[in-house]
């Protein structure tokens, strides 16, 4: 095993709670070696007036801390780096004012990694290590910074909120692109803040693993971005009071939502035959309850009979159940509930294996992904096995590809913030296996414009579909997009980006759509709008 030798390049001792996650992710890793953390600027004092900027900022950031979390603000809190909060045995090196290769490169250096943007000018870095230098950014060049990530795009309710990991060349628009990753943009700034810097550890947690591992490229996701012409300073009185002015009609608007107990219900359709080219406002249309919400089907045809398998959620509880109905003499008809549990319940992948059919709902309330072996079509079903334990997943798919069986999921490695901005994929020699091999390429996408599985198409010929959501802001499942797997194997994977599908023929507020599901005979989906 080959040790590499790595550097870390911030611009002050004072550094956020996330940086200092990423040092010990690093130092526990016995295929690197954190050499040392290069200061640029040894002044906390001008740095920390940045940070803060005006008071209007100040108190719009200390008004928005108040709704973090525990894990939030510790991702956000700063510390000083040769204080108790910096567990490395790696030396601070300041960076020093002349003759820079002569002084850092003795440390031998395989990459240097700038973690806000480039707080030394790039000539200086020119040959200290051997693989280079790293830059992460909070937008779509190298030189932005991480003080005020977040901001511009919730002012501007851009539905995903991106940040970048560069190479270094030694002109600008020579830089090469490392990775690019994007998470659907929180309500508050500070929320995204977090998630951001969150999101950005994980992606250089995970380009470090593979640059160590050196796989095959991966495939480059489509992440849409808000306008990069506009302002990615700081933000202005005006921005802040334009903010402000945006987030109150928000407030305003949910809370009323809440006292007229307005909901988002979701309702299926189904086409009973397939079309190739459906309008979906033809389809037949399973209506619920008052008070419930119908959403997550799943068709299965049973005897010559389409059933389906559906998340039943109810308000008051605020728990989904998995139903089942059918379609018979020209309406819809529910049969009853399939599985009950303490805990919520939804997506009820339903599939056969060995004469027997299987589902795997989504269970991630109870920390697993679970199947179930069904005793007595469609309403008795038992635990069969617990294919993963203590994992935070939701929408799992499971499919036969070439020579494996192939589970994908989307797991959410940020404290439980948001499932919808990664892929993992899984593969095994039959479904009910107890150990599924992670893909070489995980997360193999990486993205909210696609992340989140919608279902599945599944063709006779084998050929899959692979559904997926599109997130908005402030909007859960804005949109489906159907993606054809090109290339699965263990070490590499490939899907053609397919249009994003909206529910325009709603014509309502909140028209939502976000899951599509056949296996080449009756087609669902689901859609909603506000009662």
């Amino acid at each position: 095993m080959n040790l590499h030798k790595v550097a870390l390049l911030v611009e002050t001792y004072e550094q956020p709670g996330w940086m200092f996650d990423l040092v010990e992710w690093i130092a526990a890793r016995p295929d690197f070696e954190l050499a040392a953390i290069l200061v640029a600027s040894g002044d906390p004092a001008r740095a920390g007036a940045r940070r803060r900027g005006h008071v209007l900022l100040r108190t719009l950031m200390d008004l928005e801390r108040r709704a973090l979390t525990v894990r939030q603000r510790a991702l956000l809190a700063h510390h000083d780096l040769r204080g108790p909060a910096c567990k490395s045995p790696a030396p601070i090196v300041p960076w020093p004012n002349g003759g820079v290769a002569a002084d850092l490169s003795a440390l031998g250096l395989d990459l240097i990694i700038a973690l806000d943007g480039l707080p030394v000018p790039r000539e200086q870095l020119r040959g200290l290590a051997r693989a280079g230098t790293w830059c992460l950014s909070y937008g779509a060049t190298p030189s932005e910074r991480g003080r005020h990530a977040g901001f511009w795009e919730v002012l501007y309710r851009a539905d995903h909120t991106t940040e970048t990991l560069w190479r270094l060349a030694d002109r600008p628009e020579e830089d090469e692109l490392v990775e690019r990753r994007s998470f659907n943009t929180e309500v508050f700034w500070l929320k995204n803040q977090a998630r951001a810097f969150d999101l950005g550890k994980l992606m250089i947690c995970d380009a470090l693993g593979h640059w160590a591992e050196a796989p095959p490229p991966r495939h480059a996701d489509p992440v849409p971005r808000i306008d990069t012409d506009r302002a990615r300073g700081q933000p202005s009185r005006w921005d802040c009071m334009t903010y402000l002015k945006r987030q109150t009609q928000l407030a305003a608007s949910l809370a009323m939502r809440r006292v007229m107990k307005r909901n988002v219900r979701w309702r299926i359709g189904m086409f009973p035959s397939v079309r190739s080219h459906a309008v979906a406002a033809d389809a037949l249309v399973l209506t619920p309850p008052k008070g419930r919400f119908y959403a997550d089907p799943f068709v299965h045809v049973h005897e010559g009979r389409p059933y389906i398998f559906f998340e039943d959620y109810d308000f008051k509880d605020r728990k989904g159940r998995i139903a089942v109905a059918t379609y018979r003499d020209g309406r819809f008809d529910v049969l009853g509930q399939a599985l009950d549990l303490p805990y919520h319940l939804s997506f009820p992948y339903v599939f056969e294996y060995g004469r027997e059919t299987y589902m795997v709902p989504e269970s991630c309330a109870n920390r697993s992904i679970e199947l179930w072996k069904c005793v007595e079509f469609p309403l008795k079903w038992e635990l069969s096995a617990t294919l993963m334990a203590n994992v935070s997943a939701v929408d799992t798919i499971i499919f036969k590809h070439g020579e494996y069986w192939w589970l994908f999921t989307n797991i959410d490695r940020t404290d439980g913030q948001s499932h919808c901005d990664e892929l993992f994929a899984f593969y095994a020699p039959s479904p009910v296996s107890g150990a599924w091999m992670p893909h070489a390429a995980n997360p193999i996408v990486r993205s909210p414009a696609k992340a989140r599985n919608a279902g599945v198409v599944v063709s006779p010929s084998g050929e899959v579909i692979r559904c997926a959501q599109y997130q908005g802001f402030c909007q859960y499942g804005k949109g489906v997009s159907l993606n054809r797997i090109e290339k699965l194997t263990p070490t590499e994977y490939e899907e053609a980006d397919g249009v994003v599908h909206y529910a325009q023929f709603i014509r309502k507020n909140h028209a939502s759509m976000h899951h599509w599901h056949s296996r080449g005979g009756p087609t669902v989906f689901d859609f909603a709008y506000m009662d």
